[in-house]
């Protein structure tokens, strides 16, 4: 059994040399995904047969003599708003619960399959990516596997239990709002959002305007890095993709020297004790790495006013044509924000966007004096899976308001500003749920950021999930 640490190079090299199969393989991740998903739920939809065909095909190529990518016959699954042909795409609603199988992959997914993974599923998200925990009415409630009664969080709801409990060694996943990096620190994982248009998205509408970026989440930071250069580059749909390369990595230590910033609050009320220990106890390890951390108060915006206008003035328009016996359909909370929308004017619309235009470049300042930013990922440790989000939230026993206004604002504020950004597992609160830290890095330094989020994991290394499988 190979012992645990990165499994997409070790993977890929194994099938390519003959010395395991893809079959194998994959028909070990597609047990472990029908195992775990009557209690966790992660999955949207197995496609065993489609799984298994694609495996058998690789081993073919293989035996021909055929050169495979850098991904040969590692078992990968795809949120389920994104399009992979020969599956549908549900949402997580029941709008789309009858959905015919897309018959084209979006670019992302189309060069993971040009690279050799075979996609096992599509897992589960909120409806229409709309909310930061675990619950569709399609699907119904992913479960944390750290603690059932916690959420998973959303809204790339199965994405990091698939991870975390070892059936794929890494997924795509989206992050308009905190929907790759919520669910990692939830489950204890590596969620990983890259600077806006690295890995294109050319299906969202509004491509000028978009904030949605596409996510990887695993359990070493080594397989996302081994995933980011098969699915990164530019593509002629995606305007936010066609600008200038990635920087490359820096040689040496990538903290050595470095210098972080670090705010503890991003215009919420309040941190929790565990979650600002969490936290310090990160900024001392890069600091044992090499880094000179530096707490600062966050002096901008709240993101959360911005953010919310941009976003439900996107779902109004989106929904726009939809029949009212369907929206009654939706979400109470998706509802609830398309009609607010539909109070903005164009002036507020104009407002938000120059707002998130000034976030920009305000944090493009901090970038100019430091390396990284610091910050929690959440204000306070993961909520109740059935938490109601129109409720207060309480830190520390005390209310302090909505749960988008005040839990995800640091994840949210990168959206917005496009920088990337890492969830980092940074220990385990005391209601058994994981705790995460981020770290973000300047426009264009994604590998800069993965080789500093690989030496954190090396010093700290993530909690054990329980029940989670051996490595494939």
């Amino acid at each position: 059994m190979p012992a645990e640490g990165p499994a997409v190079a070790r993977l890929a090299a194994d099938h390519a040399a003959g010395t395991r199969t893809a079959r194998a393989t994959v028909a070990e991740a597609l047990r472990r995904a029908h195992a775990v998903q009557p209690a966790l739920n992660p999955f949207a939809v197995i496609d065993e047969a489609g799984a298994l065909a694609a495996a058998d095909a690789l081993d073919a190529r293989i035996a021909s003599g055929e050169r495979i990518g850098p991904l040969a016959g590692v078992p990968v699954s795809v949120k389920d708003i994104l399009d992979c042909a020969g599956l549908p795409t549900r949402w997580g609603s029941p709008l789309f619960a009858d959905a015919p199988p897309a018959q084209v992959d979006i670019t992302a997914v189309a060069r993971l399959k040009a690279a050799g993974a075979v996609v096992v599923g599509k897992t589960t998200t909120t409806e229409f990516a709309h909310a930061p925990l675990g619950f569709s009415p399609l699907m119904g409630m992913t479960r944390n596997p750290f603690n059932p009664a916690l959420t998973c969080g959303g809204s790339s709801s199965g994405a990091g239990v698939t991870v975390a409990m070892g059936v794929t060694p890494v997924t795509l996943a989206t992050d308009a709002g905190c929907s790759t990096r919520l669910p990692a620190a939830a489950t204890g994982v590596y969620g990983f959002k890259p600077t806006l248009g690295l890995v294109p998205h050319e299906r969202v509408p509004d491509g000028f305007g978009s904030f949605i970026h596409l996510g990887l989440l695993a359990r070493h930071v080594a397989d996302i890095a081994a995933t980011l250069p098969v699915v990164a580059g530019p593509v002629a749909a995606d305007p936010w993709s066609l600008k200038a390369p990635p920087a490359p990595a820096p040689e040496g230590s990538p903290l050595a020297g470095r210098r972080v910033v670090m705010w503890m609050r991003t215009g919420n009320r309040k941190v929790a004790a565990e979650v600002e220990a969490a936290t310090r106890r990160a900024a001392s390890v890069l600091e044992v790495l090499g880094a000179t951390v530096t707490e600062e108060a966050y002096g901008f915006a709240h993101p959360d006013p911005i953010w919310t206008t941009l976003q439900q003035t996107n779902w109004a328009m989106r929904f726009s044509a939809t029949p009212d016996t369907e929206m009654a359909r939706l979400s109470p909370t998706l509802q609830t924000g398309i009609a607010a929308a539909r109070g903005y004017s164009a002036l507020d619309l104009q407002r938000a966007q120059v707002a998130r235009t000034l976030l920009f470049r305000q944090v493009q300042g901090v970038m100019g004096r430091a390396d990284f930013i610091l910050t929690p990922c959440v204000s306070a440790p993961m909520v109740a899976a059935d938490f109601d989000l129109a409720g207060p939230l309480a830190v520390d026993g005390e209310e302090v308001g909505l749960l988008r206004a005040e839990w995800t604002t640091a994840l949210s504020l990168f959206d917005l500003t496009g920088h990337p950004a890492i969830a980092l597992p940074a220990g385990v609160a005391d209601n058994g749920g994981p705790l995460g830290v981020q770290l973000v890095a300047g426009w264009g330094a994604d590998a800069h950021l993965l080789a500093a989020a690989a030496a954190f994991e090396a010093a700290l290394p993530p909690p054990v999930c329980p029940g989670a499988f051996a490595p494939l």
